[in-house]
């Protein structure tokens, strides 16, 4: 039996501060509350129809972008992955988001609209990604 085995190394290197995780959590849960308002019910907010009457149509393109972008960004952040091979991430969401809504009319109806809301749901997570990389994280201590 080998007694030589060298422990796993920590693939956390970096811990959000309590403000980054509170606030992000919050955010979360707001961009996951305008998802569920797409559906009549208790997340519609009446100020945004107002203003916005198309806005729960495409809603979901956008909420489903920030959901998917921030959270794996939020986890790849604290593994300290680069700020680089992140917003490379939200090229190729986009990229993706674009193609879908344009050139796959197969699978989904275009719709430019659904492209744009994606995309403008990429770049406030790339950009919430980039204030947690400046401004919320500090290296872990290694044992």
């Amino acid at each position: 039996m080998n007694h030589d085995v060298k422990p796993t190394p920590n693939i956390v290197r970096f811990q959000p501060s309590l403000w980054a995780t509170v606030l992000h959590m919050l955010l979360f849960a707001g961009v996951f509350a305008l998802f569920l308002g797409r559906k009549p019910g208790m997340f519609r907010s009446e100020a945004i129809i107002d203003r916005l009457p198309e806005f729960y149509t495409h809603v979901s393109n956008f909420s489903l972008s920030w959901l998917l972008f921030a959270g794996v960004g939020f986890l790849w952040l604290m593994m300290g992955v680069r700020m680089a091979r992140i917003a490379l991430a939200a090229l190729v969401l986009i990229i993706v988001n674009v193609v879908y809504e344009f050139f796959l009319p197969w699978l989904n109806t275009r719709d430019p609209v659904d492209a744009l809301y994606g995309v403008v749901g990429t770049l406030l997570a790339l950009a919430w990604m980039w204030v947690i990389h400046h401004f919320g994280l500090k290296p872990l201590q290694t044992v």
